[in-house]
This record gives C-alpha cells, sequence and structure tokens, in this order.
C-alpha cells in the first residue's frame, strides 16, 4: 500500500494526455490515502507553444469538481508544477496567489529562456559549465521565489544532453547545493524524492542519496515523494525503493500538504 504521490501530470499538461478519471482510481486501486495533480505552469520559454499554457480557470475548476466527486475515495488535491525562472517571478506568484491550491512544486525547466530539454543550452557549456550554472540558477530561484512548498527534481539537469551530460558533479557544486538547501530549510520549504530517475534510465532518484542525505543533515524536514508521471501506469512507480532508502537513513516520514500547508505521515 502507497500513502500517496505528489507529482502527477493529466491531460492539463502540455506532454500529457492522460485522463483524469483513469489517473484517480489508478491511485485507489494502490491504496493512497491522497494524490496531488501537478500539472505544468510554464511561462516565457522561447518556442512554447499553445499546447503548454494552461487555462489556470478551467483546469482549477476542473480537478476540484474531481476532488468532489471521488471525496469518498481518495483525498485529491490542487496542485501544480510552476516551472520558475528568476525573471518571471513576478507573474508565476500572481498566478498562484489567484487560487486555492494545496500544493505547489518549483521546478527548474529552463535557463535564459531556453528548455534544458531542447539542447540549445547544451550547444554553448559543456557538463561541467552546465550544471554548475543550473544549480546558479536553482539558487537565484530559491531566494527569490516565496510561493511554493517543494522544489521539484532539483538535481534533474543530468536527464538532457545524452550521455556526456550523465552523471552529477555533486561533489563540485557542493556549495552551491548547501546554499540552495540552507535557503530552502531556512523557508521551510521542501523538496522532493523524484522516482522518474529510474524510467530516464538514471539508476537514481532526483535528487541522488547524497543530496537527499546533505537535506536532511542541514536539518531538513519536509519530503514528498513523485512520481513524475505522465500516464496512469506510472504512477506510485518504484516508490518501495524511496521508502527503503528513507528508513535506511533514519527518516521515517513523508509529508502531504493540505492548504499549502505540510502534513507529516508516517512510513509503514
Amino acid at each position: 500500500m502507497l500513502i500517496n504521490d505528489y507529482h502527477i501530470h493529466s491531460r492539463f499538461s502540455g506532454d500529457s494526455n492522460e485522463d483524469l478519471d483513469k489517473i484517480i482510481e489508478k491511485g485507489i486501486e494502490l491504496g493512497m490515502s491522497d494524490m496531488a495533480i501537478t500539472d505544468h505552469l510554464e511561462y516565457d520559454i522561447v518556442g512554447m507553444t499553445d499546447k503548454w499554457k494552461l487555462n489556470l480557470d478551467d483546469y482549477v475548476s476542473t480537478i476540484l469538481k474531481y476532488k468532489e466527486k471521488y471525496k469518498d475515495k481518495i483525498d485529491l488535491k490542487l496542485g501544480v508544477e510552476i516551472g520558475i525562472q528568476p525573471h518571471t517571478r513576478e507573474h508565476l506568484e500572481k498566478q498562484v496567489e489567484k487560487y486555492p491550491f494545496d500544493f505547489v512544486i518549483a521546478s527548474t525547466h529552463a535557463l535564459d529562456r531556453h528548455d534544458i530539454a531542447m539542447g540549445e543550452l547544451q550547444k554553448h557549456r559543456n557538463k561541467e559549465q552546465l550544471q554548475r550554472y543550473y544549480f546558479e540558477t536553482v539558487l537565484k530561484n530559491v531566494k527569490t521565489y516565496n510561493n511554493f512548498n517543494v522544489y521539484g527534481h532539483i538535481d534533474f539537469i543530468t536527464r538532457y544532453g545524452g550521455s556526456e551530460y550523465r552523471g552529477l558533479n555533486y561533489k563540485e557544486n557542493l556549495d552551491l547545493i548547501d546554499e540552495i538547501l540552507r535557503t530552502l530549510i531556512s523557508k521551510n520549504k521542501g523538496i522532493e524524492i523524484n522516482t522518474s530517475g529510474y524510467r530516464y534510465k538514471e539508476d537514481r532518484f532526483y535528487p541522488c542519496t547524497d543530496l537527499l542525505k546533505r537535506y536532511f543533515e542541514l536539518g531538513g524536514e519536509i519530503i514528498t515523494i513523485g512520481s513524475d508521471s505522465h500516464i496512469k501506469d506510472y504512477i506510485g512507480k518504484d516508490f518501495d525503493i524511496a521508502y527503503d532508502f528513507l528508513k535506511s537513513i533514519g527518516v521515517n516520514y513523508i509529508c502531504s500538504f493540505d492548504q499549502m500547508q505540510p502534513v507529516f505521515k508516517k512510513i509503514k
């Protein structure tokens, strides 16, 4: 039995066509007490097409209808994943403030308006340079933004660019990573364990176990687990590995969220 999944995409995201009923029924089948739909809210990315422009009025009203529909079977949370850049803070935070979100993931999907997945950034920086620049940007983001709960897949820069960009330079960027984590902790923000790294053939979580351990060593407490699923079959995938890892380092809980406030739940 799984506790919850706090990173799920549906047909409202530009990279998913999954039906909400199928998503929710999968969560019920897995025995989850709650789950968060966290579709993409992106802004000011070069080449971003209309399918990536989230209609928040439609999205929020639809999720709230499904929340009511399934209230006797699962606690559906109104979430969103905002793709943040330092210059987009004012616009995105105003959008978030308009709606009764339970949970907000902040993620860095783009640097200087260029989507990391598209390959343009890799043309101008090698692995070491790109990872350094990525963490410098994440640090700017965590210092600037406030209207979020956890930072998503905080070291996923290794996902894109092919084999020469794989593998995290953890020690080389530890100064930036530590400052990022300390800033998050000081703001009472958390991080997520994103299990999609196994599906992307990196054989790891995002973030890596060293970074996760460091978060707790520095006094962090807020942790969610998300599949980053875009189809129903990935919901809750590899969560057993995440639970086992947390227990192995003495962490016996994960978080749910209600009205942007963490609720700590024991891992059984």
